[in-house]
């Protein structure tokens, strides 16, 4: 339990974190925010306001910076015993890593334990668009407009009206500009260069392998969306190279309002939640289905497990993004025997790839 000193009163309080949300939780109530860094110091969003808290900074010093300032201290017992411990907070039971079964526990698995290069290549948002142009051929990526190294570089000036900003190396490092003349450039790129810090390396949040040893690129891409501001994301998880399952996420960009609704490979709903997220009734079959399905079974033919993300526009598929670690492997099911029979779908390799 985390406390907040008010001169001799201490208030407990809990930080939440969901694959896109952060909750301050305090008597009960949770109160959605979100992290800006200017002028190098981390600001905290809540409703309206923007505010200082160096309370919560220790908060997430405690969780993913300290793996990074001890990363040369952390051996493959300590990373383990800390990826248990981050399991069971986020979860409430004892991962058996040695032997798993559910879904999250096999992730974890994946992550201490596959260590196949070419997951590396996959993770990252960017340089995976050339293995998805290698397998399927061009025109299955999302265009990309530029790229940079540093985001000093970035000619604003250059780019359209409408782009998004993506950083390469974990999940929701992105900016949508839907309007160039209402973009803060200098909070923009103040928030892109934060991202690019070396702590901010997804591995470091809950040793997410694969991005490990990634260089991080910032990237601009074409805006897309399909009606009502919306970007339907279309994601078939894939075990040794056939779609076993499917979820679509829907409402993105609106606040507290993301669902997840999951089916097998036959569009039947599944009975079930995910990641504390609410699931919706009527959802149609996109126009390219059995081409997704297609798609995602061709790019996962190397791994044992993998999801395989796309946006569908117009006449066309997209390839969002490959992950392995699907929710981090820390997002609860409900009810959760479905984590397990979820898992049953997946057949990890019988010896250890390090």
């Amino acid at each position: 339990m985390n406390y907040l000193k008010l001169g001799p009163v201490k208030i407990p309080y809990k930080i939440k974190t969901g694959e896109d949300k952060k909750f301050f939780q305090i008597f009960g109530i949770r109160i959605p925010f979100s992290t800006v860094t200017k002028n190098g110091k981390k600001y905290y969003r809540l409703f309206f306001l923007t505010l200082r808290l160096p309370f919560l900074d220790k908060h997430f010093i405690s969780q993913t910076k300290v793996n990074y300032m001890e990363r040369d201290q952390l051996t493959d017992e300590k990373i383990r015993q800390i990826a248990t411990a981050i399991f069971e907070e986020k979860l409430g039971y004892t991962p058996d890593l040695d032997n798993p079964r559910s879904m999250n526990e096999k992730i974890f698995w994946m992550k201490l334990n596959y260590h196949d290069p070419m997951v590396t290549v996959c993770c990252d948002k960017f340089a995976v668009k050339d293995y998805v142009s290698e397998k399927l051929g061009e025109g299955y990526v999302v265009p990309t407009i530029a790229s940079w190294e540093d985001p000093a570089d970035i000619d604003f000036d250059a780019l359209p009206n409408q782009f998004v900003l993506k950083v390469n190396w974990s999940s929701g490092y992105n900016i949508i500009v839907k309007d160039k003349s209402q973009l803060n450039i200098q909070e923009a790129t103040e928030q892109i260069r934060h991202w690019m810090e070396p702590a901010q390396n997804s591995y470091f949040q809950t040793f997410n392998w694969g991005y490990k040893d990634m260089k991080p690129v910032v990237y601009a891409e074409t805006y897309m969306e399909q009606f009502d501001g919306q970007l339907y994301d279309y994601k078939f998880y894939c075990c040794n190279g056939e779609v076993k399952f499917l979820f679509i996420a829907t409402d993105r960009h609106k606040d507290g309002k993301l669902t997840y609704t999951f089916f097998d490979p036959d569009f039947h709903k599944l009975p079930f939640t995910y990641g504390n997220k609410s699931s919706v009734e009527g959802l149609q079959k996109p126009k390219f289905f059995e081409e997704m399905i297609r798609c995602a079974q061709v790019l996962a033919q190397p791994f044992p497990f993998v999801r395989v993300d796309f946006y569908e526009t117009g006449n066309k598929i997209y390839v969002g993004e490959m992950t392995f670690y699907s929710g981090g492997g820390i997002l609860p099911f409900n009810p959760e025997e479905w984590d397990y029979k979820l898992g049953s779908l997946i057949h990890l390799p019988n010896h250890e790839m390090r």
